[in-house]
Formats: C-alpha cells, structure tokens, sequence
C-alpha cells in the first residue's frame, strides 16, 4: 500500500506560525528602525496625541516598540524606545521643564559628579542636592563657556587645558548643563547647549541660558563671578551675553543686558571687556563708565602697570610660514598709543613690571618693561613648542614670575620633553624703576 505524506502536527504548526511571525515581526521593526532614522513615523502603529503645558507630543504604539515625537519648547526631539519605557514629561513651570520628584539618591562613594544620570552637588564633600537629568543622562554641572576672544584660551601660553565647572551660588543654587538633545540626519545625536538655573532647596529650575562664563575662582577651584555673585551669561533665545547679578534668595536682575556679542572680564583691573557689532569697548562697572568706547580692533585683555598706566591688547588673525593660522598680538596704550608693534607675537605674558613676549618667526622671547626698552636680551629658544603650567606636552620653556611679580623664572628646554636637561634664567627686577 502507498503511505502518502504524513499531515502535520498541531504543534509543528503552531512553532511554524510563531517563527513566521517573528520574522515578519523583525521585518516590521527594522522597517519602521530605519524610518525613525528618517525621522518618519512607523508603519502598522496606533497614533496618538497628548498635549501638555508647552506642546505635544505624537506617540506612535506599534508592536512592543513607541515612536515619539515631543514638539515643546522644554522637550523638543524624538525617540524609539520599548512600549514600558514612560514619555518624559514636557511640563512647564514659569516656562522650564518641571524637575523630577520620584528619585533616591544613590550613596556616592567617590563623591563624582554625575552618577546614575544624576548630578551631585558637592562643596568639598558635603552635599546640598541631587539633580535628576531630564534632556540627557549625561547632564554635569556647567563648565564656563567661552568665545573666540578669551585671551586665556586664545593665547598658547595662557589657556586653559580646560575649563572650570561653576561654583555653587549660596550653598543652594547651581549652573546645570542639560543640553536639549535634537535629531540630526540619520538619527545622530545633536544637542543645544542648555545651561539651567537649579535651586536645589526647592528642585525647581529658575531660568534656562545658552552659556554661563567664570570671571574667578574660589578656593575649591570652582567658577564663580565677579564680586562672587555677578555672572556673565548668554541669552538662550537671542544668543546675546549679559551680566546678571544672582541674589541668595534665588531672584535675578540684569545689570548689563543681553546685548554683546561677547563679554570677558579682567579680574587685575575689574574691567569688562565688551563686543558689540564691530566695535569693542573696556567698561568700568564699579564707576559705570567706560574706560576705551567704540574700538574698531579686537580687544584680548586689560591691566594696569606699577606706574598705575593701563594697557591693553589687540589681535588679528595672521598666517606663519608653515601656513598655520594664529592671533598677532600687539600692545597700546589706553590713550591708543603703540606700546608693542612687533611682527608675529603670538604670545604675550605680562605682569605689572615686565612684559614677556613670544615671536613666533624668529622663535625667541623677547622682554620689554615700561620705561625702558632693551634692558634684557632676548632668549633663543631650541625649537618652536611651548609649555604651560596647564599642559606639560612638548614643552620649549616654561615660566614662574616671583614674589609680587618682580621677577621671572625660565627654564629653556634642550628636548620636548619635561626629562631633558634645560638652561635656567633668572630675571630680577626688584631694583628697577
């Protein structure tokens, strides 16, 4: 007898459905992956809208995955996460984002800063608050910005390998950096630079700007204001720097409103130095007058000498014979008399006695003081790599001024590194006039 094909089981029919719709099931999900990439809603999915205090939100359920799209102004990206992981909340207070409230902190042994997607705000080791992150899980207490006029990060010799976070105000309040995060092209991560006003007594958020700047540091080497309290901080909307004073009762008020283009301050002189449009000025806040109006150069820095004569510096963009672009410094008078014109300085290191500069073609530093020029004799060095105190890489000297600034300490290096022998100068001033 001829035995036909054998019909098969329920349960093979069932483990050959299940598989089936795993792989269609795969398929949808790699679809609908690559379709968020384009920033296009899933196919096969149920919409939703919700609304909130500054937006909505368009949710889109499909099979064990949520596509969401937050249109806010505190929240403002999208996401593609699994069907159990909650919106985050677009809810507004005085028009920020409204802090989480359902946390515990974690002990944190190694008192860090970020830890858990939170932000531990420390002074020394003790703790005043716990910030929850709400736009990104890499929040951090804001570091100082800065602009491409900052002579301390323009100059080789004086800038900073990086910058200092900021202090916290009052033992309360805190500059939190909780970039928004935005969708760029393919689904890149991009972010705007969110730097948020805490009040950690409270949690609430007080106010939202683009950038927050140090004009000092405190004993922990943290970023605080002039006169601790008065900051410079850049409008979040217009992307205007102005200077706020910050009061302990966690209320604010301008004193220079967001109107430049940028702000440094000058904490040998308590000058600030100011951009708007094309013209720079050096303002005297203590006075509330100007010191130098509608310069039409680039203003780096500020200071006054021992004869209670100010100076400051000017730098344009120039090119050197390897074709590596750089700031040419130059030094004026308050009264915009030359002081220092020398071709291809591209470092200036002053104190109130002497005058330290570096040019950069004929790869030698040079010394000048204010009443007499020529009095030390240029030092050669062995090749064209410097140092700071910041940054021991590839040194070609580095420098110490002395007691009260009058003298200086070099150390001229025979190799690029901190090992090779080197050549010692001592330059005393003491008994200058």
């Amino acid at each position: 007898m001829y035995d036909g094909p054998s019909k098969m089981t329920k349960k093979k029919l069932i483990e050959i459905i299940i598989l089936v719709l795993i792989i269609i099931w795969i398929l949808i999900l790699m679809i609908n992956y690559i379709r968020y990439t384009r920033e296009a809603p899933p196919i096969l999915s149920l919409h939703t809208t919700s609304v909130c205090d500054d937006g909505t939100i368009d949710s889109y359920a499909a099979f064990g995955y949520t596509y969401r799209k937050y249109s806010s102004t505190s929240t403002n990206y999208s996401e593609f996460v699994p069907f159990w992981v909650p919106a985050k909340t677009c809810k507004i207070s005085n028009g920020l984002p409204a802090t989480y409230t359902d946390y515990a902190i974690p002990k944190n042994d190694n008192y860090v800063e970020n830890y858990r997607g939170l932000v531990y705000l420390y002074r020394g080791t003790h703790l005043y608050g716990a910030y929850k992150c709400i736009n990104t899980d890499e929040c951090t207490m804001a570091r100082s910005g800065y602009d491409q006029y900052n002579i301390s990060n323009t100059d080789p010799l004086t800038k900073l390998k990086s910058q200092p976070s900021m202090a916290i105000l009052y033992d309360r309040f805190a500059f939190i950096d909780d970039s928004l995060k935005q969708d760029g092209q393919y689904g890149d991560e991009q972010f705007v630079r969110t730097v948020y006003y805490y009040d950690s007594l409270n949690n609430v958020l007080l106010a939202r700007f683009s950038d927050v700047k140090h004009a000092g540091l405190n004993d922990d080497y943290k970023g605080i204001g002039d006169w601790n309290n008065y900051i410079m901080v850049r409008n979040f909307d217009t992307m205007k720097w102005g200077l706020v004073e910050f009061k302990k009762d966690g209320s604010f008020e301008n004193i220079l409103d967001f109107e430049y283009d940028s702000i440094n301050f000058n904490d040998y002189t308590g000058y600030y130095i100011l951009k708007k449009g094309d013209t720079w000025s050096i303002y005297d806040l203590e006075n509330k007058t100007y010191v130098l109006e509608n310069c039409k150069d680039v203003i780096y820095d500020v200071w006054e000498n021992n004869n209670k004569s100010f100076f400051y510096t000017i730098g344009n963009k120039a090119t050197d014979k390897e074709g590596n672009d750089y700031i040419e410094f130059k030094i004026r008078r308050l009264d915009g008399e030359s002081f220092l014109d020398v071709p291809s300085v591209w470092s200036i290191v002053h104190s109130k006695y002497i005058i330290m500069y570096w040019v950069k073609d004929d790869n030698t530093l040079h010394f000048r003081d204010y009443v007499a020029d020529n009095r030390i004799l240029p030092i050669k060095l062995k090749f064209a790599e410097l140092d700071t105190e910041n940054n021991h890489f590839n040194p070609a000297f580095t420098y110490k001024f002395g007691t009260n600034y009058k003298g200086i300490s070099l150390n001229i290096y025979e190799g690029r590194e901190l090992n090779y022998s080197y050549n010692s100068y001592y330059i005393s001033i003491h008994d200058w006039e």
